[in-house]
């Protein structure tokens, strides 16, 4: 009988894929720095890896049910893709509206809570003296650079060979998805595959999420096993690495910004393409709208609050 304990673990869990789900929906957010910060990241990416393991094919052909569920942690990977794709299907339209009509105000709440989640990462890399300087700065260098990289012709729809594209972009955004500071949206967005892809998502077009989604399932089962071996052998490194890409997302997260080109949408409406970031005060002459200084500080300082409350990075957590 289900305890009130594991209930809670349960509940938990399932919030957690929602604000994974909810990251993932944002360029320039990562649902793994969410799962990083939650304490369960180790865990998730040891329960995909097995998801690929030889010794489940073995359990499933005995008809060991049971062991096999147990063994891919099967109870906690549909709660938090149950929150995940909840997240997903009731936010995605939210989430594009308030970026739309309060766009500093929303990249100042994710502003705040990935500078203090990577800070939190390199107090706990120094506290266990497993800070390695090098990669640090080789992860800041490559995040910033892919902040800059310029964006493709956005794609407008798929036919033909044209949903193995799809497949492969699905592959690609869900392996950045699950590296804490690499963002699968940006990367989305980068290919051109972003509005599409939300459009589609918000009118429930299952067939184009089916594809997506098998994309994703491809991905996922073989970077994890990866990144969980790498995790297990070299922590310092990874996790030096991956704070920095945190630390260099802060390029593509700043709130003001100014753009310099834009690319027509699906619906032939004029939507940025690229842009250069601009410090506040630069940014009201440039634009003739207001900063809202106050209001972005105050935003992300509360979202860097609350991170430094609730979350929780233990680099034994990631090796298990």
């Amino acid at each position: 009988m289900m305890t009130v304990k594991t209930r809670a673990i349960q509940w938990r869990t399932f919030m957690t894929g929602m604000l994974m789900g909810t990251a993932d929906l944002v360029p320039g957010i990562s649902g793994g720095s969410v799962a990083l910060l939650s304490g369960i990241y180790g865990r998730l990416l040891t329960a995909i890896s097995h998801l690929s393991h030889r010794h489940l094919l073995k359990l499933v052909m005995g008809r060991q049910v049971a062991k096999a569920w147990h063994y891919v942690d099967g109870l906690f990977l549909v709660n938090l893709g149950l929150g995940m794709a909840t997240a997903l299907l009731l936010l995605s339209k939210l989430i594009t509206w308030l970026l739309l009509v309060q766009p500093l105000i929303m990249w100042s709440l994710f502003l705040g809570l990935i500078m203090v989640a990577s800070l939190l990462l390199l107090q706990e890399l120094y506290a266990q003296n497993q800070l390695r300087r090098s990669w640090l700065v080789l992860g800041l260098v490559v995040s910033v650079a892919l902040a800059n990289v310029p964006m493709l012709q956005t794609v407008d729809g798929f036919s033909g060979w044209g949903y193995l594209w799809l497949m492969a972009a699905g592959a690609l955004a869900i392996t950045a998805m699950i590296l804490p500071g690499v963002s699968g949206s940006f990367m989305l967005l980068m290919l051109g595959i972003y509005p599409f892809l939300i459009a589609r998502l918000a009118a429930l077009d299952v067939q184009i999420i089916a594809i997506f989604s098998l994309g994703c399932g491809f991905g996922l089962i073989a970077f994890s096993r990866v990144i969980s071996y790498l995790l297990k052998r070299h922590t310092a490194a990874v996790m030096s690495l991956l704070a920095g890409l945190m630390m260099g997302s802060v390029v593509k997260l700043w709130p003001w910004k100014h753009t310099i080109s834009y690319r027509l949408n699906s619906a032939g409406l004029e939507v940025p393409l690229q842009q250069e970031n601009l410090m506040p005060w630069v940014y009201s002459q440039m634009t003739g709208s207001d900063n809202q200084l106050i209001w972005c500080i105050l935003v992300c300082c509360l979202a860097g609050l609350l991170v430094a409350k609730f979350g929780r990075i233990q680099l034994q957590d990631l090796a298990t």
